[in-house]
């Protein structure tokens, strides 16, 4: 068998090393049973060069920032109060919601939503079109489908049996679901137009064991499945990632070489454009990046890997695609804490001043507001959980902006946390067609958003004269007769217009062609 290419590892000391290893082999008992608490509770101390393991009271945390998030109809799309935001707890069985609204802070809404004894949800995301969460319950194995109302309430609709999963990823149209499970498969599902998941045939063996987080292309081409061994430092098999091509009906076929990766592979994210990869290795802190190819195929970024927060894990990329946030949640005396990079053109990461910012013990879950101004973190440690919230400033840098928030139940895990994606406007507009030489009026007022308000108007009258922002009445004056194709694209109050923005597990845009409307139009003599 041709060996691998290897990746350098991050310089980590043998202390470091050796509490990593100890942490996680408690980490992956913690992962496949009901004792999920000892992840959270778990202190590391080092006395005299002898490693130390006590329970530990989880520390104080910080708070995070919010962002503007813009003013929502009372639709499925969420409430007028702000944008729908899930955080699961594993342990006690439930799902907090909260709604984030213009000054970036979190609100609580209703009560916890109970998913049942021996669910123990973990992983929580959106469908595109954000009418349906999908929850993976690890206690159970099932990936349940949730109808999302106009409140945010949510009413369960079905679910459908995985392996030993640990990570969820969902194509960028919404017809397929992905689940990684750790026993060496990843588990197919099409979506039917109720939005319950439909087993695809049987798992696929991904041909290394444990699997764990993944995600698709921003082009819906390709499914990427990250593995991890954490494991005895001695001789054990590679981390990689695998990649498979999506046909019809979710069906997957193993393609390409495995690419190496640092020690166990966490979540993988994609920049919008699908140009870089990057994905959090929770064994040696690290993030690797990687340059795709267009055929899907990965190749290392210079500079790769790049240090993270300790026991790197959950990851967010800005929907401009100009930062990465990864979430590391540390151990005992080592609290985690949010990496920060700025994605410069080449894909290559600078970290942010100030980096790794701190969020609480055991941040994990990672999402940003569709507008890309807020960061939102579940820390899982303690009873109950806390979300954090963060001011994203224009240069990748974090600003709390309150205290801690409690999401009412204990143990938040790996994609522990969802913002529910913004729904893209639809452009409409009238014309009263004057004469050459006289001007010719425009109205686009009747274009529309579901879950907020038209914010620009960008015009193309068709004769080599455009209008950015130009409002939605103007009025052009054609010089000449003629037929002329006109063109307006509107984009909402959170920046989405005609494009789909995804980054690897859901959507921030669900943006579409129905942003921009034309027609043709005769100017007489």
């Amino acid at each position: 068998m041709t060996p691998l290419p290897v990746l350098p590892r991050s310089a980590l000391g043998r202390v470091r090393r050796a509490a990593a290893i100890l942490v996680f082999h408690t980490l992956l008992i913690a992962r496949k049973s009901e004792v999920a608490v000892w992840r959270a509770r778990l202190v590391v101390l080092i006395v005299a060069g002898v490693l130390v393991i006590m329970a530990g009271a989880p520390a104080a945390g910080e708070t995070p920032r919010g962002a503007e998030a813009a003013t929502r109809a009372d639709d499925a799309a969420g409430d007028s109060a702000g944008r729908l935001v899930y955080v699961t707890h594993a342990q006690s069985e439930d799902i907090a919601t909260f709604t984030v609204g213009r000054d970036g802070r979190p609100r609580r809404l209703g009560d916890l939503v109970t998913t049942g004894g021996g669910t123990s949800p973990a992983s929580v995301l959106f469908a595109p079109d954000g009418r349906t969460a999908y929850v993976l319950n690890r206690g159970n194995n099932t990936v349940a489908a949730y109808r999302v109302s106009s409140r945010g309430e949510l009413r369960l609709l079905g679910a459908a049996p995985t392996g030993d999963a640990f990570g969820l990823a969902i194509a960028p149209d919404g017809s397929s679901l992905f689940a990684a499970n750790q026993s060496g498969t990843v588990s197919a599902f099409t979506v039917n137009d109720d939005g319950t998941p439909r087993p695809a045939g049987d798992p696929v063996p991904t041909g290394f064991p444990l699997p764990q987080g993944l995600a698709v292309s921003p082009d819906g081409r390709f499914l990427y499945i990250a593995h991890g061994e954490p494991d005895s430092p001695g001789p054990r098999e590679p981390d990689v990632i695998v990649r498979f091509a999506i046909g019809p009906n979710a069906a997957l076929k193993l393609v390409g070489r495995p690419v190496q990766t640092n020690p166990s592979g966490a979540q993988i994210v994609f920049t919008p454009d699908g140009r870089f990869a990057y994905i959090a290795t929770t064994f040696d802190s690290v993030v690797d990046g990687f340059r795709v190819g267009r055929h899907g195929e990965l190749s290392p970024l210079p500079g790769s890997p790049y240090d993270a927060a300790l026991f790197a894990e959950g990851a967010v990329i800005t929907p401009d695609g100009r930062h990465l946030f990864v979430a590391g949640s540390g151990n005992g005396p080592n609290p985690g804490g949010l990496s920060a990079y700025t994605i410069n053109n080449d894909g290559t990461l600078t970290e942010v001043p100030g980096s790794p910012f701190p969020a609480g013990m055991f941040p994990v879950g990672v999402d940003t507001t569709p507008d890309g101004r807020h960061l939102l973190v579940s820390s899982g440690n303690g009873d109950p959980s806390l979300l954090f919230t963060f001011a994203i400033a224009t240069d990748g840098r974090l600003n709390q902006t309150g205290p801690p928030m409690s999401t009412g139940g204990t143990i938040s895990m790996f994609q522990s946390l969802a913002v529910q994606p913004n729904q893209g406007p639809t452009a409409v507009f009238t014309l009263q067609a004057r004469p050459a030489g006289h001007a010719t009026r425009f109205d686009a007022s009747a274009a529309s958003d579901p879950d907020g308000h038209i914010a620009r108007f960008d015009w193309d009258f068709g004769d080599g004269t455009t209008l950015h922002d130009g409002g939605p009445t103007p009025a052009h004056t054609y010089r000449r007769p003629g037929k002329f194709t006109a063109t307006v694209t509107v984009t909402d109050n959170e920046n989405c217009s005609t494009a789909l923005v995804f980054t690897g597990t859901t959507a921030h845009c669900n943006g579409s062609p129905r942003a921009r409307s034309s027609q043709t139009i005769t100017i007489r003599p």
